[in-house]
């Protein structure tokens, strides 16, 4: 089977948050981002920086610049069968996103300790990095609800 076509499929299996702002197949006012994985585990995906979104007039909003990162390196670690929440999310903006764009979104993992990973994305228009994240995840403990119920919230 095709290595993309695997992906899609594993995109449906890693999906345990339907209802996601950013990627959930259940939420109808969200981003709707659809993400891949290339070979040597970078994962990355396309964002069309539609008008609705943005702040200051004809530039994306820094808020959804941050979602989208956090998004891809979340997902980034759901292809490789590690559910994470974000423990710290760093965004250095580059350059401003203007509206009507394609935005290309990657993220890889840089580095694990016991159940915290670290990962890096970054956001390009055009071939020009207009975005980057450095992130913490951290894998939930056994004071959390599992992944997989309706909601995850400390207990």
């Amino acid at each position: 089977m095709n290595e993309m076509l695997m992906d899609l499929e594993r995109q449906e299996e890693v999906n345990l948050h339907r209802n996601c702002f950013a990627c959930g197949s259940n939420n109808g006012i969200g981003l709707g981002l659809k993400f891949y994985k290339k070979e040597g585990g970078t994962v990355f995906g396309n964002f069309y920086a539609d008008p609705k979104y943005e702040g200051y007039s004809g530039v994306i909003h820094g808020g959804i610049i941050a979602t989208l990162l956090d998004s891809v390196m979340t997902h980034c670690l759901l292809m490789e069968n590690i559910p994470a929440f974000t423990g710290r999310l760093l965004i250095k903006y580059s350059a401003p996103i203007r509206t009507g764009r394609i935005v290309r979104l990657e993220a890889r993992i840089v580095g694990e300790s016991r159940r915290v990973f670290t990962l890096e994305g970054k956001a390009f228009v055009e071939g020009k990095k207009v975005a980057s994240a450095k992130a913490r995840y951290m894998r939930p403990g056994p004071h959390h609800i599992p992944l997989d119920s309706q909601s995850v919230i400390p207990v």
